[in-house]
């Protein structure tokens, strides 16, 4: 298997998030021995949750100031190698404050790790696999970080011996990622050019939809994951439901993505009826291992939603984990207010109904919106090629293959689309290119892409 197949960049985020992951809760866990249940609920829900937004965005910054050096692999192994010092001193130290120090500089890191694999996922991993790539290697890292918590009834996860274990999983991705491709090439040519359909979709109403979906998410979870502690509840059963609602959601974003977008705000409303499913023994486990399998879907939505526009258009990579970003800014300060302010379970239920009253609306004048744009830009694209044609004399035939060549047909496939032989298509090529006056291909696609139709 080639180290540039798509299989390795979803193996980056496995390991990387089973790493990161893992290290987080041994933060939460060391902390424990510190300080009180509310400030560490402060340290790991609200202010470790804003480092990895800053760290999110000092990479989605850099990429779109300085993509020369942000998309560099070894610039991402170099910070996964002094992220690991940080995470060394808050697995190692003996003081409460360089726990908490440490912990809010390898929050950025981690901030900074997810910039650099969300946007090799935009760009490596093909949209119609990049929802089931990213649930199956989020699951492997969730699951992976349970079974760690497993171990010695979760002691494992606060003893020193444990950072040996981050270290070669830190030492593992940066292995891998020197064995592939930078974030992106040099030269976008080859890239299609949609960002101009998208770009009137509005990236703040997108925001503001995502944002109605987290805070429907983070309120209505206060009203079903307070669940009775008791011995039956199943918390192996709960952790596998989180894992497929990830592959699921995945399966299906990648099958439809409007499909995907439906299930995804179907799913929110589970915190409206868990309430009423709240029983005793293994009536719990159920509940709440369908609770997690249903944030499966938000956690796809908000990773694909952003990642499809750098995979449509190379320029728009910066963009691949602003859907990340925005999740956690919206869950860590909702999860603030929650933390200080007690809200009767009847008002964080009626609150969670009315929020799905703007996101219903927003999310229909979007789809539509975009459905328009793209009629709309299938014209001007049509239009383009038939006054590019006309200009040049092409043939109905020509035509037929410029078409085929702007998708990235090669010489077979446009054979076998217009049931002639290579032969054929060589010689129509070779015409084309002579009245366009191109001295080859790609050249002829960028004079068709760069034509002023109007």
């Amino acid at each position: 298997m080639k180290k540039t197949s798509p299989v390795w960049y979803a193996a980056i985020i496995a390991v990387c998030f089973l790493y990161t992951g893992s290290a987080y809760m041994s933060q939460c866990f060391r902390l424990m021995g510190f300080y009180d249940e509310k400030t560490v609920d402060l340290i790991s829900s609200f202010l470790n949750y804003l480092c990895q937004a800053l760290g999110m965005l000092i990479f989605s910054a850099g990429l779109l100031k300085k993509p020369e050096i942000f998309r560099k692999k070894k610039l991402f192994a170099a910070f996964l190698v002094s992220g690991t010092v940080f995470m060394a001193l808050s697995q190692l130290s003996m003081s409460g404050i360089v726990i908490v120090v440490s912990g809010f500089i390898f929050n950025i890191h981690i901030g900074i790790y997810f910039g650099f694999y969300l946007s090799l996922l935009s760009r490596y991993i093909p949209a119609e696999h990049a929802g089931l790539s990213f649930g199956t290697a989020y699951a492997f890292g969730s699951v992976g970080t349970y079974c760690f918590s497993l171990i010695n009834n979760g002691n494992f996860l606060v003893k020193p011996e444990i950072t040996v274990i981050y270290i070669l999983l830190a030492a593992t991705t940066v292995a891998i990622v020197l064995s592939t491709e930078d974030i992106f090439p040099g030269n976008s040519s080859s890239v299609t050019d949609t960002w101009g359909s998208r770009k009137n979709l509005h990236l703040g109403r997108i925001a503001i939809i995502l944002s109605i979906m987290m805070a429907i998410s983070v309120v209505g979870s206060g009203l079903f994951y307070s669940l009775p502690t008791s011995a039956d509840v199943n918390w192996n059963l709960i952790r596998a439901f989180y894992a497929a609602g990830l592959i699921i959601a995945g399966f299906i974003m990648d099958k439809n993505r409007f499909v995907g977008k439906v299930c995804t705000i179907a799913s929110l409303s589970f915190s409206l009826i868990a309430m009423a499913l709240i029983g005793e023994g293994m009536t719990n486990t159920i509940v709440l291992g369908l609770s997690y399998a249903f944030r499966g879907f938000i956690t796809i939505y908000y990773v694909i939603i952003f990642t499809d526009f750098g995979n449509e258009d190379v320029k728009n990579t910066y963009l691949a984990p602003a859907g990340l970003m925005i999740s956690r800014v919206v869950e860590a300060f909702l999860s603030l207010i929650l933390m200080m302010i007690p809200i009767p379970g009847m008002w964080q239920m009626l609150f969670t109904a009315i929020c799905f009253i703007p996101l219903i609306i927003l999310f229909i004048l979007t789809e539509n919106e975009k459905k328009e744009e793209i009629v709309t830009i299938a014209i001007s694209e049509d239009k383009k090629l038939a006054l590019f044609c006309e200009k040049y004399n092409l043939t109905s035939r020509e035509t037929e293959i410029l078409k085929c060549l702007k998708e990235g047909l090669s010489d077979s496939e446009i054979a076998d689309r217009l049931f002639i032989s290579k032969n054929t298509v060589r010689f129509h090529v070779s015409n084309l290119l002579k009245k366009t006056e191109s001295d080859s291909r790609v050249t002829a696609v960028r004079a068709l892409d760069m034509f002023d139709a109007t």
